[in-house]
């Protein structure tokens, strides 16, 4: 994401340059450094950072500073908080030189951090283990239909591109017991994804969370090629006239598995 410049002009207001990246700036420190804790604190506040804080970090913090044997947990957090979309970046000292040498472009920040989610494959896959042991716990995506009632009583999200193209899904969702909704509010249990991830589901997805006041992007994906697998598996064992019927007028659009 690219960050805001803070400039200023020179003495004869001809030069436009870059101020230092940590003013005004939040900054938090994990592992150990040559200097020691106090210098350190001195050398980010000289160069103007606003707050500074070792083994503590919030989702409105600007820079990580990562040395000799980092906290696991804050390394484990700031990829938490990365997943959820907010941008804390991640430094090491030889950052921190580069800057003290005057190179300010490529460390520029945004003043206020806020929630830019860009959907990945890794949340679709909740491909990040390392923070499973966190408070912040994590429901398994995609969802495995194993049961029968797996879907009852959810909420499930498909984006109106989806509904257009496969009018019969929210009718069989309804016949599992789900509710199917084209607009994701705070009540969403699942979404519904292709493995493709189409640009326009990802942006409604993206578009909502970064809206909303959620303070985490928590809920499970639930796969369209494993929902219809389940639909079909589910007809061969328990036979239903008027899913079968919906299920066939799908098959037509093109997007059924074969």
């Amino acid at each position: 994401m690219q960050g805001e410049q803070l400039t200023l002009f020179d003495d004869f207001g001809q030069e436009e340059k870059l101020l230092c990246p940590f003013v005004g700036r939040k900054v938090s420190v994990t592992g150990t450094f040559s200097l020691g804790r106090q210098a350190l604190r001195s050398k980010l506040l000289k160069f103007g950072a606003s707050d500074v804080r070792f083994d503590s970090l919030q989702r409105n913090t600007h820079f990580l500073l990562v040395g000799e044997s980092p906290s696991t947990s804050m390394l484990d957090y700031w990829r938490l908080y990365v997943h959820d979309g907010y941008n804390i970046r991640r430094i090491s000292f030889e950052d921190l030189e580069e800057i003290e040498r005057g190179n300010y472009a490529p460390y520029q920040t945004e003043a206020v951090v806020c929630k830019k989610l860009h959907l990945t494959k890794e949340h679709l896959y909740w491909s990040a283990p390392e923070i499973e042991g966190l408070k912040n716990i994590r429901t398994s995506s995609p969802l495995m239909l194993e049961s029968n009632s797996a879907l009852y009583g959810k909420e499930i999200y498909i984006h109106l591109s989806l509904a257009e193209q496969m009018p019969e899904l929210p009718q069989l969702l309804g016949c599992l017991g789900a509710y199917a909704n084209v607009e994701m509010d705070e009540k969403t249990d699942l979404i519904i994804m292709q493995e493709t991830m189409p640009a326009l589901v990802c942006h409604g997805v993206e578009e909502y969370y970064n809206s909303s006041r959620a303070t985490q992007f928590d809920i499970p994906f639930l796969l369209l090629e494993d929902l219809l697998l389940y639909i079909q598996k589910r007809l061969e064992q328990f036979p239903d006239i008027f899913m079968q019927q919906l299920y066939e007028k799908m098959h037509k659009t093109g997007i059924m598995l074969e």
